[in-house]
């Protein structure tokens, strides 16, 4: 089987299917690949930070979005052992978006979907995976897929790896990395939200291990417990009890999920890795959002790094179609213009790490003292707004903004 369009993008998470979405109302002719069957999946990067809803207000799209299920998240706070020793509204970091936004992403991604199936230039095609990339000479011409056992070759003037962090599009390419940085990971899991727990970001430092706790819609929390790199292995070779103990020895609140646990099958491994692709850009190709630039956990901004990249991508990749000139050149406007961005936040994710790695018996008494002056001294307010708010408005022409 052969298929045309204008753009085939591989993926359909936040990045992918934003990207399609502006494409469509543009009027560029794009179909999205997504291997999985449906959206019904279990993800991680579920919180969209003030960043997110600039973003989307900037496209007159927030008003449509909070029509589908959320937690609205107004309050961090932060906690050593049990004891408070933080609490900042995001009104004080983000005025112009005083709360976070807990949506699922498989509403999320279905409401991007209901809106760009309203266009008749928008595909999606599940149960699709791409094999391969159809070249002309050096110039990526489109992708090898398959599609439910079927083999289809889909030529396509721009092709788009909108695939995460283990990107087909990246390998088949032979994209180059120009740094990783790979210290931590976190281990996600989730259990009943206490009666009395309030919608908020807590985070929970301890002696020994540190914690991110988020309200999961609609009754539960996401809990996100940092341990070493590739530590994982080591602790199911000693056994469930080995877990068990870890948060045995934290806040109270991890008690009764601690004794029920029966085994690892809570567990899932988010690898906190930091990457960066050296070029973003070939002739016909290009990749966005984790694709390009993977971030870690910290400061949970991942979905909507990747998602400001995406409407970057949309005008950079309309204008390559019109003109017909889709050189790595042309498509590399988009690194042009978001590299800055992200390698700041990659710098500061990076010095977030150590901060939650340190565990010391120097550290285990100078932590809430060090939280309390910095919350009083108003530099955690400026280091949150820095990851979590974006500083100007971005690069979207008039014919992305919705009515």
């Amino acid at each position: 089987m052969k298929y045309e369009t204008d753009v085939c993008i591989v993926g359909a998470g936040p990045a992918g299917m934003t990207l399609a979405l502006l494409l469509a109302k543009a009027g560029i002719r794009v179909l999205v690949l997504e291997h999985h069957e449906d959206f019904q999946r279990e993800y991680r990067g579920e919180v969209l930070m003030p960043r997110f809803i600039q973003m989307f207000r900037q496209l007159n799209l927030f008003g449509f979005l909070e029509k589908y299920p959320h937690l609205k998240l107004r309050e961090l706070e932060g906690f050593y052992n049990d004891r408070q020793v933080l609490r900042i509204s995001f009104k004080e970091i983000a005025p112009e978006a005083p709360f976070a936004l807990w949506m699922p992403q498989p509403i999320l991604l279905g409401a991007l979907h209901d809106k760009a199936k309203a266009f008749p230039s928008f595909q999606l095609w599940f149960e699709t995976r791409a094999e391969g990339l159809m070249r002309d000479g050096r110039r990526v011409t489109g992708v090898l897929a398959s599609r439910k056992g079927e083999k289809i070759e889909i030529a396509a003037k721009v092709t788009v790896g909108a695939d995460g962090r283990f990107s087909a599009v990246r390998k088949r390419g032979g994209f180059e990395i120009e740094y990783e940085n790979h210290r931590f990971d976190i281990l996600w899991f989730t259990m009943p939200k206490p009666m009395d727990y309030d919608d908020r970001v807590r985070f929970y430092f301890s002696p020994r291990r540190n914690y991110l706790i988020l309200p999961k819609y609609p009754d539960l929390l996401q809990c996100g417990l940092v341990v070493q790199k590739d530590e994982m292995p080591k602790l199911m070779k000693q056994g469930v009890q080995s877990i068990r103990n870890i948060l045995l020895e934290s806040h109270t609140m991890f008690h009764p999920f601690a004794r029920e646990l029966k085994d690892f099958s809570p567990f899932n491994v988010l690898q906190a890795k930091i990457d960066f692709v050296k070029k973003w850009a070939q002739d016909g190709v290009l990749l966005v959002g984790d694709s390009a630039h993977t971030c870690s956990p910290a400061g949970a901004i991942g979905v909507s790094v990747a998602v400001a990249s995406a409407l970057v991508a949309a005008g950079v990749i309309r204008d390559a179609v019109q003109s017909g000139d889709v050189s790595a050149r042309a498509l590399g406007r988009v690194q042009e213009i978001r590299q800055a961005e992200v390698r700041h936040i990659h710098e500061r994710q990076i010095a977030f790490s150590k901060v939650l790695l340190n565990h010391s018996k120097q550290s285990s008494w100078m932590t809430p003292v060090l939280l309390f002056l910095i919350t009083k001294s108003g530099l955690f307010r400026a280091l949150q707004r820095d990851l979590l708010v974006m500083r100007k408005p971005l690069q979207v022409g008039p014919e992305f903004i919705f009515n």
